[in-house]
């Protein structure tokens, strides 16, 4: 699809290169490392077995590489051109791997960033990857690695049971021991949400103990700068970011709205509780779940059978034990205050959103939003920070499923380019998704996302004298319609035999008397 919609230029034109002399296109560069992260390889060893079983090999052009079978191993041999006249054996791949991972391990970490935080955001702004709406969230994640002080930039640090770093001389004895040490990098990133699907806007691989806040802002800048005002109009943060200097400058200099939670410690919490007691609240309905239809092509009797199961279900669910009262929220209320202009640091005014929850047991907990933005619906500020976890699932989906901490490396170069292109190659298939229209799958495992999309396209395999070739069905259907009549014919009757030969007889499915 890259090669069809022509994006494949487009990202590699300014991608950086370490050779002065550019025998190995940077095209075919980027197309094959892709490659490798769509398959879920990490290993340059793996670029042959991509090769010879995925998709790129059907992708390029037969002058670079072709797929045949031998007539006297009957084994299926890869022929590939390659760039140039080089080698005196037979070429199983377009180029060897170990130049793939030369190529990457020369290019700086800071071009891979620079290349991903500025002509990849124009070619997706180009190709209309940034919606309208333009909500974005940044968050900091980091990335274990082994305890190997061989692994260019990374630090050690103490984490608790929730791998969030921790001060390991100020824990008690029963923290201590649910406290681990691990080595890690951080990667700060700004994550765009497109309807239901996920574009990766910017990102910066950074030492574990380096402060995000001021990395974010600075990734901000960039793509405001690359893209222009206007594409990035609402930031959703996390209290980590709260930064009154860089929280006017968003919304003075780049026309964006900031929306991150308040500290309990900051001046203008106190000033909107002590406000709130004087204000009215209004208490939030609870979400009525929505019954699940089931499919309409689904059978009579699985629906009856589904119906019987919840029925179970429901009786088993009666007979629980209660819910904790400590954990069970029976009420939700809020109290929209704005135009507060009590915090120093920041020089635009804030709108504040109080939130109280009552729970079975008695007690409260109170927490607040506040927003550069002037909402007229008091919901909207909740609803709009309730989007801010896609981002933390977006990377535990890339951790577990992608191996985005995977580094078979320690140069930091290819860890850097490692996430550069897992982030772009699954930008790219989130693409191919609204492109499709099946946004549904855009929060699908890999292995999930591939047995859906494989159905897509259909090919005729034809088999003449130890050889083959692969036909998409319409290019199939159409070379059968443009032959000739008598020709027609013959290629006709060949295809009922195939039929009938695939067809169990009737007799067959009769059962036994």
């Amino acid at each position: 699809m890259c090669f069809k919609e022509q994006i494949l230029d487009g990202l590699a034109k300014e991608m950086p290169t370490p050779r002065d002399k550019e025998e190995v296109p940077r095209w075919f560069v980027l197309a094959a490392n892709l490659s490798l992260k769509l398959h879920l390889e990490n290993s340059f060893k793996a670029f042959e077995r991509v090769v010879r079983c995925g998709g790129l090999l059907s992708a390029l052009p037969p002058e670079i590489a072709s797929k045949h079978l031998d007539p006297q191993t009957q084994q299926i041999l890869l022929e590939c051109q390659g760039f140039n006249d080089k080698n005196h054996y037979a070429r199983m791949t377009p180029c060897d791997q170990d130049f793939l991972r030369k190529f990457v391990k020369d290019v700086p970490a800071a071009q891979w960033m620079d290349w991903f935080n500025g002509p990849i955001q124009q070619t997706f702004q180009a190709y209309g990857f940034f919606d309208p709406a333009g909500i974005f969230i940044g968050d900091g994640s980091y990335l274990f690695v082994p305890d190997n002080p061989d692994y260019e930039g990374s630090v050690v640090m103490w984490f608790d049971e929730h791998n969030h770093p921790v001060e390991y001389e100020k824990l008690n004895t029963q923290e201590r021991k649910k406290a681990h040490r691990e080595r890690c990098y951080k990667l700060v990133s700004l994550l765009h949400l497109r309807g239901d699907c996920y574009v990766y806007a910017a990102l910066a691989v950074v030492p574990g103990n380096a402060p995000e806040c001021p990395v974010l802002y600075q990734l901000v800048e960039q793509f405001v700068k690359r893209v222009g005002k206007g594409v990035l109009k609402l930031l959703i943060l996390d209290r980590g970011f709260i930064d009154g200097k860089n929280i006017t400058r968003c919304k003075q200099d780049w026309g964006i709205d900031v929306l991150l939670p308040m500290k309990r410690n900051m001046d203008i919490w106190q000033d909107a509780w002590a406000l709130g007691k004087q204000c009215p609240w209004q208490q939030l309905a609870a979400p009525v779940p929505q019954p699940k239809l089931p499919p309409s092509h689904r059978p009579e009797v699985l629906v009856r059978r589904e119906l019987k199961r919840q029925k179970t279900l429901a009786a088993k669910k009666t007979r629980e034990p209660p819910p904790d009262p400590a954990k069970l929220v029976i009420r939700t209320e809020i109290c929209p205050i704005k135009g507060f202009n009590s915090w120093s640091e920041c020089a635009v005014p804030i709108n504040v959103l109080l939130l109280r929850e009552s729970y079975a047991d008695g007690h409260q907990c109170q927490w607040a939003l506040m927003a550069t933005a002037d909402f007229t619906n008091p919901r909207q500020p909740k609803e709009q920070y309730e989007l801010r976890p896609k981002i933390e699932e977006r990377h535990r989906l890339l951790k577990c499923f992608h191996d985005l901490s995977d580094f078979h490396s320690r140069r930091f170069n290819v860890i850097v380019s490692q996430v550069v292109f897992i982030l772009l190659s699954y930008t790219l298939r989130q693409w191919q998704l609204w492109k499709w229209l099946q946004q549904k799958l855009a929060g699908k495992t890999p292995g999930l996302l591939g047995r859906q999309l494989n159905i897509h396209t259909q090919y005729v395999v034809i088999y003449h004298e130890n050889a083959y070739t692969r036909m998409p069905l319409v290019t199939f259907t159409r070379e059968l319609l443009e032959m000739q009549t008598e020709a027609r014919a013959k290629a006709l009757i060949k295809v009922r035999q195939l039929e009938q030969s695939f067809l169990t007889p009737l007799e067959n499915l009769r059962a036994p008397p």
